[in-house]
């Protein structure tokens, strides 16, 4: 028994060993030390009805040390449908002239301090269904060139969301792609991604979670997902990609991203969270949410996917085949041990016997 525990206990070290071995907030631009602005809300989100003028408020701080001289004007932007980039045009949109217009288009902030800007909105009666645009704030005038000859130009872009409440306006989102990086993982994390589509005519923000399960017919849920953590909004008629990361395992690969942008991955042992090792099959249910206006519309989705921990399974198999063959080995051993030892007692017996009978004659 002691040769076994002897052996256990150092085959699942040497394999403990191989494994160690293979194995929406405020807006802030900065240039630091020259232009430091934060503002709040960012984006601004409202809801008008056609011909309703409102206000709106920004509070804007100056967190550098000198005051600085700012203007503020609408801006026109385009979005990249192929990877979600925002480009800012040079002039306000045509669709927007003359109904936007600002408490005080030129205003001077001093360091520390908030400054309030009304926003005007004066919304026409034959208005569209929804409106966006960027309210873009920049130095009144640029500073000339440091010693170094560096030239910082500051701005802030605030993007700007107005959705109009009125008949035949629609809010409506649907899932076109729910999909898993990969169909088998070693280790996670697992990156799952979703691709909402706004196929109504208004903006609109959704949200949710997505549940990860042992299988396909489990009770509850091992693991849950925000959906749209940053709280996104999508345009009418436009994509968009929303990304998922389940890293809740043992051992999982932590990715880091260098200063050249390139991804790095390393595999993390945290030995309190041997319980989360992760093999199998898993489903992940998406629950997504959108309001149309009236109600709460739920969106549901599901994916499975594989967790195989191949190289810890072939190591596993190594060592039970390693201590199976030791095991016979011994066995094998202790076999010829106790075969010897009976030979041996029975030929002293024959011996014996045999001089005894010599003694009788």
């Amino acid at each position: 028994m002691k040769t076994w525990r002897w052996i256990i206990g150092g085959s699942l070290g040497i394999v403990l060993g191989i494994l160690l071995l293979v194995v929406s907030t405020p807006v802030l631009a900065q240039a630091p030390g020259e232009f430091s602005l934060q503002v709040s809300p960012s984006p601004l989100v409202t809801t008008l009805k056609p011909g309703q003028t409102t206000d709106l408020e920004l509070k804007i701080r100056n967190s550098g040390t000198a005051p600085e001289e700012l203007t503020i004007a609408p801006r026109g932007f385009s979005l990249n449908d192929s990877d979600g980039t925002v480009k800012l045009n040079d002039t306000a949109p045509s669709d927007i002239d003359g109904w936007i217009t600002f408490s005080n288009p030129s205003f001077t902030v001093q360091p520390g301090e908030w400054f309030t800007q009304k926003v005007r909105v004066a919304v026409p009666k034959d208005s569209g269904f929804s409106y966006s645009f960027a309210l873009v704030i920049n130095r009144k005038n640029n500073p000339q060139p440091t010693e170094g000859g560096r030239l910082i130009k500051g701005s802030v872009a605030v993007f700007t969301l107005i959705n109009i409440d009125r008949p035949g306006a629609v809010r409506k989102l649907e899932t076109t792609e729910f999909v898993a990086s990969q169909n088998i993982y070693e280790y996670l994390p697992t990156e799952l991604s979703i691709r909402f589509k706004n196929s109504g005519n208004t903006i609109v923000q959704p949200y949710g979670n997505i549940f990860i399960q042992q299988g396909s017919g489990s009770g509850s849920p091992i693991a849950t997902l925000p959906v749209n953590e940053t709280k996104g909004y999508i345009l009418p008629g436009k994509e968009r990609t929303l990304q998922a990361s389940w890293n809740d395992g043992f051992p999982y690969y932590k990715v880091s991203v260098d200063t050249a942008g390139v991804q790095n991955k390393s595999l993390t042992w945290n030995f309190a969270d041997i319980a989360k090792f992760r093999i199998g099959q898993y489903t992940a249910k998406l629950v997504g949410v959108y309001n149309d206006g009236q109600r709460d519309v739920p969106i549901e989705s599901e994916i499975t996917f594989w967790v195989i921990p191949w190289k810890a399974i072939l190591m596993l198999i190594g060592f039970i085949i390693a201590v199976w063959f030791i095991g016979r080995k011994i066995g094998q051993r202790r076999t010829r041990k106790a075969v010897k030892k009976a030979l041996e007692k029975q030929a002293a017996n024959n011996k014996d016997s045999g001089a005894n009978g010599k003694g009788q004659q």
